[in-house]
């Protein structure tokens, strides 16, 4: 009888703390996107350099970004600006490349090319190349490099 009046009391104790509601909290997580890409064209790395080119497309830029504050493109060139022989670096040619249709600074410091705020998705850009016919070029090969990079506001 002891033991029964003692569970009965157990009992009881544990019943008059029971909770009358339960909340269920949901959480949930979206990865942070933060991509950049470069599509070349085919005369990106065969460009004639003996002739004029105006507005020349050699590459596309994709940018990618779910970032709800935007982000901004920033771009820097090896030789700034300069497609320069890979054996005699006194011979070269001035180019100038454009970014959706604005010229790009050819630094070998980064330079902000392009901003955007509360811009979130995936946009291709359009990067094009011109240069006037030089003359007395050292015969061989000319390159330059342009870096593209792209971060969080």
């Amino acid at each position: 009888m002891k033991n029964f009046i003692a569970l009965s009391i157990a009992t009881l104790s544990f019943s008059s703390f029971a909770a009358t509601q339960a909340d269920l909290l949901l959480k949930g997580v979206v990865s942070p996107i933060l991509e950049i890409s470069i599509d070349h064209e085919a005369v990106a790395s065969n460009l004639d350099l003996g002739q004029k080119a105006t507005s020349l497309k050699v590459a596309t830029l994709t940018e990618k970004s779910n970032y709800h504050s935007g982000y901004k493109i920033k771009a820097k060139s090896t030789n700034s600006g300069k497609l320069v022989n890979t054996s005699d670096a006194n011979s070269f040619v001035n180019y100038t490349l454009t970014y959706n249709g604005s010229n790009v600074p050819l630094t070998s410091a980064s330079t902000q090319i392009y901003q955007t705020a509360n811009l979130r998705g995936t946009y291709t850009k359009d990067l094009k190349i011109s240069y006037n016919q030089p003359s007395e070029l050292s015969a061989g090969n000319y390159t330059d490099t342009v870096q593209f990079t792209i971060e969080a506001n």
